[in-house]
């Protein structure tokens, strides 16, 4: 049974990010409506963060203390500790914006359909800030059928993480929050988009996620594929309709980009001759 007041513990996995660290935990501590609990579970980092993290004084933040296990036993290990109905995953280079918590709990308070809310999102780093907002669209199972529509960090329902068994470790690689959205939302629950962006995804050059992206996203996906089979079975024609609608949209897009290398190769083909035109033609200018 959920508590009469749904407080929120926030969760913080950390590993060798004490560059970063201060700045995610501070822009949980300047939310509009505080967390009861928040803990960060350093997930055996190094010298330099460890000092970060114990210069860290404040009643509600709790640092546990692990070997290096990976993200999906650091979040569970977290949530495990957690008192709270509600909890919030925030990885420990990225921000929230002030308001969060208190629109995504009004969400989670008002609607017992909904079991994650997620909002919308801008990039950041690497010296340059994208002021391109990513729109996920959230909602129900068949939408997270060729793509991950949801966000890792975001305000979930103790109980929906209790009801998958957490954070499938097997995950290690990545895709982590993809699997673990599928888990959850196939037990009927909803997941909801705040339509701002009210969180900031840090981009780093090298990271868990271009790694995932780049090294193992074909097995992954086909790791996601296999576990939440059953799904895809009983959504077969919806997961056609969306692989045909992706791959029309791949072709389209790779043509667009070889009509337009072919134009600047030709251009770049054309320009001396057109100078050398120039030179012996002047009056034809």
């Amino acid at each position: 049974m959920e508590s009469t007041v749904q407080a929120v513990t926030v969760v913080i996995p950390c590993y060798n990010d004490g560059a970063f660290i201060m700045d995610a935990l501070n822009s949980i501590l300047r939310q509009t409506v505080l967390p009861e609990r928040i803990i960060i579970i350093d997930d055996g980092s190094g010298a330099e963060t460890m000092s970060v993290l114990k210069s860290i004084k404040n009643n509600i933040v709790e640092v546990v203390y692990q070997t290096n296990q990976g993200v999906c036993t650091a979040r569970n290990n977290g949530i495990g500790k957690a008192t709270s109905s509600y909890i919030l995953t925030l990885d420990a280079d990225d921000i929230f914006e002030p308001t969060f918590i208190e629109k995504a709990k009004h969400i989670l308070d008002s609607d017992m359909k909904v079991g994650v809310v997620c909002c919308h999102y801008k990039e950041f780093g690497n010296s340059s800030k994208n002021k391109d907002i990513i729109k996920p669209k959230g909602k129900i199972t068949q939408d997270f059928l060729v793509k991950n529509n949801g966000v890792a960090s975001a305000l979930f329902r103790k109980k929906c993480w209790e009801e998958v068994n957490g954070y499938d470790v097997n995950f290690d690689k990545g895709y982590e929050d993809w699997d673990f959205w599928l888990s959850v939302l196939s037990q009927g629950w909803e997941m909801r988009i705040i339509q701002e962006p009210l969180f900031n995804y840090r981009k780093k050059i090298h990271s868990r996620d271009t790694m995932a992206l780049a090294q193992f996203d074909k097995e992954l996906k086909m790791k996601i594929f296999l576990k939440h089979k059953k799904v895809y079975e009983s959504s077969i024609d919806v997961f056609a309709q969306q692989m045909i609608l992706r791959n029309t949209m791949l072709v389209t897009n790779l043509n667009k980009t070889k009509e337009g290398l072919e134009f600047q190769l030709g251009k770049i083909i054309l320009k001396p001759i057109r100078i050398i035109k120039r030179l012996l033609f002047p009056s034809n200018e």
